[in-house]
């Protein structure tokens, strides 16, 4: 009897000491995107005239403070002559600036574009103001915000001159995110609403501008349709797809990553991509809440997910903007887009274009979880059996 007392204390033994069967990490992609992970900010520089006294400088920055504290952007009076060597000082001339005030708005990926003050304002802090809020809102931003605030991920549409493509661009929108919809029962981990379109049309290209520069554009350039996938807070993830690159099949090899596992093998530095500049209040938090079932902003959860990213990141920085993006090819034959596929979905890697992976599959994430508890079942009743073995001859 203590013998199988013995082999019972083994058996469990060996058990606690295996890794825990079918369990992946507690959070997706999406979810990890709502968190703030101290990605560099953007930053708004304000050229003070040499009139304006160290005490109305201080005044500045603590109304600009108080004005951008639910904000991705840091304000940073910079008082006139100030040294050569400032970094501030390279964007008055890359800018033309020879007078004060003045504002520049910096992307943490590099670029920097002039912010217009209005001269018709009581103070300087109110003609600040007043630009930075026109810097962080805007409709189409808002309607991005909002749509990833409870949904798997909006792809915005961009729309050029030509209707036919344009025509093209949103069949090719419509069916990519059709097609995830099919795919959601797959998922690690359920997300509820689906992927969410949001068009920018010609006509409100103009008041779109900050948006456009943050993906490189500028109103004139859009001579064709382009597309981009954001995800949790208004990040930005993959190329900016323009004109016969923007296919059902390139847009769903960047989908499919936002549904995948956390720690599924990716690069984290280039999950964590560019935020647009917004403004992230209460309210926006609050439906992010309701949609994950828990508070991303909780300091327990936020802990959690931020020691997941760092593995993910190797300790580095801030990774830069998803210009350069390496993971996707982005070539080969565009598929028919009512009846799309999309390499990647199931397993939530990117695969090179070619040969599509079989979406009809559950994914392979969960085949993997189930061959390592088969595997480790098998291991148990070996060793159990070797055991009750012994004690037989015993």
């Amino acid at each position: 009897m203590t013998r199988l007392v013995w082999v019972n204390l083994a058996v469990l033994g060996i058990l606690a000491a295996l890794p825990e069967p079918a369990r992946g990490c507690r959070y997706n992609v999406r979810e990890i995107g709502f968190i703030d992970v101290g990605i560099e900010p953007y930053r708004l520089l304000i050229y003070v005239p040499q009139a304006v006294g160290a005490g109305e400088i201080d005044d500045l920055k603590n109304a600009l403070d108080a004005a951008s504290a639910d904000t991705n952007t840091r304000c940073e009076p910079v008082p006139a002559g100030v040294d050569a060597n400032h970094p501030a000082s390279r964007f008055l001339s890359a800018h033309g600036i020879d007078s004060y005030p003045a504002a520049v708005m910096v992307s943490p990926d590099g670029p920097s574009r002039r912010l217009p003050l209005q001269a018709d304002v009581p103070s300087l802090t109110e003609a600040v103001c007043l630009s930075l809020e026109a810097a962080l809102d805007s409709p189409i931003r808002r309607q991005i915000l909002e749509k990833a605030a409870d949904s798997y991920a909006v792809v915005l549409l961009i729309e050029g001159p030509q209707q036919d493509r344009n025509a093209a661009a949103r069949e090719a929108v419509a069916a990519a995110i059709s097609y995830v919809n099919d795919q959601m029962e797959f998922l690690p981990k359920a997300i509820a609403k689906g992927p969410e379109m949001v068009v920018l049309d010609r006509p409100s290209l103009a008041g779109e501008e900050m948006l456009l520069w943050t993906l490189g554009l500028e109103p004139e350039d859009v001579n064709e349709p382009c597309a981009a996938v954001f995800y949790g807070r208004g990040r930005w993830i993959g190329p900016l797809f323009k004109g016969e690159l923007l296919t059902d099949v390139n847009l769903l090899r960047v989908l499919s990553i936002i549904g995948a596992d956390c720690e599924c093998g990716f690069d984290h530095r280039w999950l964590q991509g560019t935020m647009l500049p917004a403004r992230w209040d209460q309210n926006l938090q609050q439906r992010v809440a309701a949609s994950l079932g828990f508070d991303p902003e909780s300091p327990m959860v936020r802990m959690e997910m931020v020691s997941i990213i760092r593995r993910g990141m190797g300790g580095l920085g801030y990774p830069g903007a998803p210009f350069g993006y390496q993971e996707i090819e982005v070539g080969g034959e565009q598929a028919n887009p009512s009846q799309p596929s999309a390499a990647g979905f199931n397993d939530g890697t990117v695969e090179p274009a070619g040969e599509p992976a079989d979406l009809e599959q559950p994914p392979n994430g969960g085949v993997i979880l189930a061959v390592s508890f088969g595997s480790m079942v098998a291991l148990v009743a070996a060793i159990s059996a070797v055991i009750l073995w012994r004690v037989k001859r015993d």
